[in-house]
């Protein structure tokens, strides 16, 4: 039980760093979050919490995983997707990208990232979809200790399945 509760205090504050550093601001942007945007939060066990590096961050209950998204509208940075990418993963210690592949979201050209690495030493796992979309960058969220990141994966693409940018 000890372990089990040592586990989950580890799992939340992993994801509560991972939800603060990837929403990470690009230099020179300064834009403002997007204000037409739909979605559909994800369910329990995730629920809503307070960050001040995204728009909307929920944290699980059981595993401390987080699902976040990240807009930046009108600002004076365009960065590429692939920048975005960057930018985002460099949190990461040791990263290994297992997967980036263009595809489509929302009616635009997207970034689908599945990456690991560690933060502090601790095994980590993020899923990223990337896009534009009416002069706003996107930054969408799956991340946490990479061996609870399967556990509630289906939570992120549920949300996906509901976003929409205006």
């Amino acid at each position: 039980m000890k372990r089990l509760s040592r586990i989950f205090i580890l799992s939340l504050l992993v994801g509560l760093f991972i939800s603060g550093c990837v929403s990470v601001n690009l230099s020179g942007s300064k834009g403002k979050p997007a204000k037409d945007v739909e979605y559909s939060a994800p369910a329990t066990p995730f629920k809503s919490i307070k960050s001040p590096n995204s728009d909307k961050t929920w944290l699980s209950e059981k595993t401390g995983n987080t699902i976040s998204y990240l807009s930046e509208c009108g600002g004076s940075a365009d960065p590429s997707l692939s920048a975005m990418e960057s930018e985002t993963l460099g949190v990461l210690e040791k990263l290994q990208i297992v997967s980036s592949d263009a595809t489509q979201f929302n009616g635009r050209e997207a970034q689908r990232t599945i990456a690991t690495g560690e933060i502090d030493g601790i095994p980590v796992k993020l899923s990223l979809m990337l896009f534009k979309k009416n002069n706003c960058n996107y930054t969408l969220s799956y991340g946490g200790v990479a061996k609870e990141f399967v556990k509630e994966d289906r939570y992120f693409d549920e949300f996906l399945k509901s976003f929409k940018a205006q």
